[in-house]
C-alpha cells in the first residue's frame, strides 16, 4: 500500500470560495434540521463532513487510500460595529471545486423541484 500523500491545493477566487462555502450551509440547512444552530454537523457519503461551530464553519476533506484528512475551507464570521465580516481561507484542489459545483447544483434542482410541486393543485400550475 502507498503511503497517503498530500493533496495539492489551487489558487480559488472569493466567489468560487464563497459558492463553496455557500453550498455548505445549504447542506446543514436541508439535512441538520433537527441539530442546534452553531452546533451542527453534516457528514457526507464520501468525501467531506461539514462542521459549524459556533459562527464559524470547517469543511473537512474526510480523506481516502491516497490522502490523509485535512481542513479544506474556514469560513469566520465576525462582527465589528454591527457590520458582519466573513474571512475565508481554503485549501481546496481541482477535485473539491467540481465536486461542490455538482452538489450545488444538485441542491438547486432538488430545492427548485420541491418550490414547483409545492405550486402545483390537481395538476395545473398555479401563476
Amino acid at each position: 500500500m502507498t503511503p497517503p500523500r498530500p493533496r495539492r491545493p489551487i489558487p480559488v477566487d472569493r466567489q468560487t470560495q464563497e459558492q463553496i462555502a455557500g453550498t455548505a450551509v445549504l447542506l446543514l440547512e436541508r439535512f441538520c434540521q433537527g441539530q442546534h444552530r452553531g452546533q451542527r454537523v453534516f457528514e457526507g457519503k464520501q468525501f467531506y463532513t461539514i462542521v459549524e461551530r459556533g459562527r464559524d464553519l470547517n469543511i473537512e476533506f474526510r480523506g481516502d487510500a491516497h490522502h490523509l484528512p485535512e481542513t479544506i475551507l474556514t469560513l469566520r464570521t465576525q462582527r465589528n460595529n454591527g457590520q458582519t465580516l466573513y474571512e475565508i481561507e481554503s485549501w481546496l484542489t481541482q477535485a473539491d471545486v467540481q465536486r461542490f459545483a455538482i452538489i450545488r447544483q444538485e441542491l438547486h434542482k432538488e430545492l427548485g423541484d420541491r418550490q414547483m410541486s409545492s405550486r402545483q393543485t390537481d395538476g395545473s400550475v398555479l401563476s
